[in-house]
């Protein structure tokens, strides 16, 4: 019982980071898939998961994406951040979270786009797998 509870709380832990990252909510939702299988030894079950979320959403989730829309994402959920950090709706404690998360888009961004020039460079596939 005692790892259950370490485990749970991990996942607890990390959903709450995802989400204050903006991260895609295709790989919040497939993390805690993956963990329940894990933790409930169902194999299979995140491919369910996976299987009907492409059913229901079609092709919006793809394991295969360019670089240039993955960088487009980012750099458009930074603006969302930004834009509501100026907000009076939120607390300072909020704020000082998404400082957070836009400092996270920030390095993240540029990450992307030192990819994107070694790729273009090197002549390589401008994709990057889920």
């Amino acid at each position: 019982m005692e790892a259950n509870y370490s485990a749970a709380e991990d996942i607890k832990v990390r959903l709450l980071s995802m989400i204050e990252d903006a991260q895609n909510p295709f790989d919040i939702i497939m993390f805690v898939a993956k963990a329940l299988e894990k933790m409930s030894n169902e194999v299979g079950y995140s491919k369910n998961v996976e299987e009907n979320l492409r059913t229901v959403y079609g092709f919006t989730f793809l394991h295969e994406k360019l670089l240039t829309d993955e960088l487009k994402e980012v750099e458009d959920r930074l603006k969302i951040i930004e834009e509501r950090m100026k907000s009076d709706k939120f607390t300072e404690e909020e704020k000082v979270r998404m400082g957070f998360a836009a400092d996270k888009h920030k390095k993240d961004i540029e990450r992307i786009k030192l990819i994107i020039e070694e790729a273009k460079a090197n002549g390589e596939t401008l994709t990057v797998k889920r």
